[in-house]
C-alpha cells in the first residue's frame, strides 16, 4: 500500500490565534497546510473573554506594562522577551483590526479599555467578553479564502519528522524537522506531511488536570512532540489556574473572566466575608497565582464549597453591556449575575512553560518552530499577567513567519525537503504497527492521568507528591512501550502525549526547590534569591520503533 505523502512550504499544526497568526502573515506564493485536531473552530483562543492587553491610553506606558508583566513573573521573565512583545502590542492591535476583528469602542474609533488583575491601568482591549470568539472568527473567515492554505481538519499529528542536517563545531548533532507524521481521524489513515518549516502551535495542556476551562484538544500534544523531536522543554511546573471558573454542580468549567474583577467584581467566602484584603493589599486585583492560591485555601475551610464572586452591586445595565457572554450562559444555568453571586473555583487555565523558543519561534531543532502557548519566550515567567497571552501569540506569530520567509529566501526556493524514503519506511512502521505501540486495553485512562495530576500537581504541592507523580507517570509510560503492538490509533496518539507532557510537567517541578509564581511547595515556602528556568533536554527520549524495509511513494 502507498504511503500518502503531501509536500508542503509550511505546515502549521493548531489553528487558534497562534497558529493563525502565522498562517495570515506568510506570502500568497506559498503553499501552507494548517492542521486541526477537531474542527478548526475548536480552540483555547475562541475561548478567551478578556482580551489583549496593549498600551494605549495616553495616561499610561510600555514601561508600566512592562513592569506590571515582571510583577507578576515573579522573578523569571526575560526582559528582552517582555519589551519586546509589549512594544509590539500597538501594532498587533491594528494588525487585527486590519484583519477585521471588531473590538468595543468607547466613542468613534476609540477603542474602550478596561483593566484586569495585575494591570496598573486600564489597557485591555477586547470585544465585550467573547474577544477570542471575535478574533478567531474573522481570521478563520480570512483563512478559509486563501487558496495557497489548504485545512487539514480532525488531523492528529503523531510526531514530527527529523534528520540529521549535518554536524558543526557549534552544533555536533543538529537535527532538522522535516515535516509530520499525521493521522486523519475520520478514516483512522495515517500520512505524511512534508514541510520546509512546520510550526507547533498546538495550545496548552489544561485537559491533564481534573477541572479545566481549556478546550479538549488541550492534551499537551505539542509539547510532547517536540520534546521527542529533540526540543529543549522549560517551566512546565508552573500551570496557571484561573481563579474564578464557575462552580456549578453539573455544569462545565466555563470562564468568568478577569474583567469581572477588573470591573468591581469581589470575592466572598461562605460567610459573606470579603476575603481577598486579607491575603494581598491589592486584593481581587492582585496576580492570578495570589488569588488562585487565596480561593484554594478559603474552598479549603469550607470543606470544599466554592466562594462567592459578586457583581451584583454593579447596574443591570453595566453587566449585561459588558458581559454578555457570561451573563446569558449562567442565565442558561439558573443564574443571574445581575442579582445572585457566582459560585467560582480555580481551574487549570494556562501553561506558562513550553518549548524553549526565541522571539520568532525559533526551537533548537532547525526548521521546527513553536509559537503560543506552546512555547516558552521568556515573557510570562513564573506567572502570566492577564492578556498576555493573546497578544504573544499575534506578536510572536508575526515573527516566526518573517523568519520563515526570510530562511526560505536564504536557502533558495528550490531547497529540497529531504530523501523520502526515510520518511516513507517510518511512516509505514507507525501504520502498520510496532512494538511500542500498545493495545489500548493497556494504557492508563485519560481519567486516571487527570486524577494524579490534580492530587500531586495541582495548585500546592509537596515534594513527595511530585516524586509519587514522576514515579506513576515512569510506570505507566514504560507499559505504554512494552505493550503488545497494535496500528496508531486516536486514544494511542492522546494517551502518549498526555502521559509525555504530564512526565515533563513533574519534571520540571522537581527541578524546582522553591515556591515561586504558580509553583507552590508546602514544605518549601519560601522564593530562592538566586533561581533560573526549569530545564528539560531531550535526554530520555522515549523508545523509537525499528525501521522497516522502504516502501514505494505516493505523492498527494
Amino acid at each position: 500500500m502507498k504511503t500518502q505523502m503531501h509536500d508542503y512550504d509550511v505546515v502549521i499544526v493548531g489553528g487558534g490565534l497562534a497558529g493563525l497568526s502565522v498562517a495570515l502573515s506568510l506570502p500568497g506564493h506559498m503553499r501552507i497546510a494548517v492542521v486541526s485536531k477537531l474542527s478548526l473552530e475548536i480552540t483555547a483562543s475562541s475561548k478567551a473573554q478578556g482580551g489583549i492587553a496593549a498600551v494605549l491610553d495616553t495616561d499610561d506606558h510600555t514601561d508600566n506594562h512592562v513592569r506590571d508583566t515582571l510583577v507578576a513573573g515573579a522573578g523569571l521573565c526575560d526582559m528582552t522577551s517582555v519589551s519586546h512583545i509589549v512594544q509590539a502590542a500597538p501594532a498587533a492591535i491594528d494588525w487585527l483590526r486590519d484583519h477585521g476583528v471588531q473590538f468595543t469602542l468607547a466613542g468613534p474609533d476609540r477603542l474602550h479599555l478596561t483593566r484586569e488583575a495585575g494591570h496598573s491601568h486600564r489597557r485591555i482591549v477586547h470585544a465585550a467578553d467573547s474577544t477570542g470568539a471575535a478574533i478567531t472568527s474573522a481570521l478563520q473567515a480570512q483563512l478559509r479564502q486563501r487558496p495557497n492554505i489548504d485545512v487539514f481538519e480532525h488531523t492528529l499529528c503523531i510526531d514530527a519528522i527529523t534528520r540529521n542536517e549535518g554536524s558543526t563545531h557549534e552544533h555536533p548533532e543538529r537535527p532538522a524537522c522535516q515535516g509530520i507524521h499525521a493521522l486523519d481521524t475520520s478514516s483512522g489513515k495515517a500520512f505524511v506531511l512534508t514541510a520546509r518549516s512546520t510550526v507547533l502551535a498546538t495550545g496548552g495542556l489544561g485537559q491533564l488536570f481534573p477541572y479545566t476551562t481549556n478546550p479538549p484538544t488541550a492534551t499537551g500534544d505539542g509539547q510532547a512532540i517536540a520534546w521527542r523531536a529533540g526540543c529543549r522543554i522549560a517551566n512546565l511546573e508552573f500551570v496557571q489556574f484561573h481563579p474564578t471558573a464557575l462552580a456549578l454542580p453539573n455544569a462545565p468549567a466555563f470562564l468568568i473572566s478577569e474583567a469581572v474583577r477588573g470591573e468591581g467584581g469581589v470575592l466572598k467566602n461562605a460567610d459573606q466575608h470579603r476575603f481577598m484584603p486579607d491575603y494581598d493589599s491589592r486584593a481581587e486585583l492582585a496576580p492570578r497565582d495570589i488569588v488562585a492560591r487565596a480561593i484554594h485555601t478559603e474552598i479549603s475551610k469550607q470543606h470544599g464549597q466554592p466562594v462567592w464572586l459578586d457583581i451584583s452591586h454593579r447596574p443591570a445595565d453595566f453587566i449585561l453591556e459588558h458581559f454578555p457572554t457570561i451573563y446569558h450562559t449562567c442565565m442558561s444555568l439558573g443564574l443571574d449575575i445581575t442579582r445572585d453571586a457566582i459560585p467560582v473555583a480555580p481551574a487549570a487555565h494556562y501553561s506558562c512553560g513550553g518549548v524553549v523558543t526565541d522571539l520568532s519561534g525559533r526551537t533548537n531543532v532547525d526548521r521546527l518552530y513553536a509559537v503560543g502557548e506552546v512555547a516558552d519566550t521568556g515573557l510570562h515567567g513564573a506567572n502570566r499577567l492577564a492578556s498576555n497571552s493573546l497578544l504573544e501569540c499575534i506578536v510572536i506569530g508575526r515573527n516566526c513567519a518573517q523568519a520563515i520567509v526570510e530562511r526560505c529566501e536564504q536557502a533558495g526556493a528550490t531547497e529540497p525537503v529531504t530523501d523520502t524514503a526515510p520518511l516513507v519506511s517510518n511512516h509505514q512502521q507507525m501504520t502498520r504497527g510496532a512494538p511500542d505501540m500498545p493495545e489500548e486495553a493497556a494504557l492508563p485512562d485519560p481519567a486516571a492521568i487527570r486524577q494524579l495530576m490534580g492530587k500531586q500537581m495541582g495548585i500546592m504541592r509537596t515534594t513527595l507528591g511530585i516524586n509519587q507523580a514522576i514515579e506513576q507517570l515512569a510506570h505507566w509510560r514504560g507499559q505504554w512501550a512494552q505493550a503488545p503492538q497494535l496500528a496508531w490509533t486516536p486514544m494511542l496518539v492522546d494517551v502518549r502525549n498526555r502521559l509525555d507532557c504530564a512526565w515533563l510537567i513533574a519534571a520540571c517541578a522537581a527541578q524546582r526547590k522553591e515556591s515561586r509564581g504558580l509553583h507552590a511547595l508546602a514544605d518549601m515556602p519560601r522564593m530562592l534569591t538566586e533561581t533560573g528556568p526549569s530545564v528539560i533536554d531531550s535526554t530520555l527520549p522515549p523508545v523509537t520503533p525499528p525501521t522497516p524495509a522502504p516502501a514505494d511513494v505516493a505523492l498527494g
